[in-house]
C-alpha cells in the first residue's frame, strides 16, 4: 500500500521554475512545453509538497481560467512524480480533462 502524501499541496505559477535554479537548458524545454501547450489552451502550472516533491501540471482551464484538483488528484500527481524523481526523469503529469465532473 502506498503511503499517504503530505497533506498540504500547493499549486503555483509556472514562473516559480525560474526561481528553483534549474540549468538554462533544462528552463528553455519547460519553455517550448508550455508554448506547445498554451495554444492548445492549457495551462501549466507547478504542483509541491513539504517533503520537497514537486511536478509540472498541465490542466485544462475552464473559460474563467479555473482548475479543480480533488484529493485523489493530487494523490496520483503525487505518487507519479515521486517515482519519476527516483527514476531520474522530470516529473511533467497531465491533469485529465473531465467536461461533466
Amino acid at each position: 500500500m502506498r503511503r499517504p502524501p503530505p497533506s498540504r499541496s500547493k499549486l503555483r505559477s509556472f514562473q516559480t521554475l525560474h526561481e528553483v535554479g534549474f540549468s538554462k537548458t533544462r528552463i528553455q524545454r519547460f519553455e517550448r512545453l508550455r508554448r506547445k501547450h498554451e495554444q492548445s489552451g492549457r495551462t501549466l502550472g507547478v504542483l509541491s509538497w513539504p517533503d520537497g516533491v514537486w511536478c509540472l501540471l498541465i490542466m485544462h482551464a475552464d473559460k474563467l481560467g479555473v482548475v479543480v484538483l480533488d484529493k485523489a488528484q493530487a494523490t496520483d500527481a503525487y505518487h507519479d512524480a515521486r517515482q519519476m524523481i527516483r527514476d531520474g526523469y522530470s516529473p511533467v503529469l497531465t491533469l485529465r480533462h473531465e467536461r461533466d465532473a
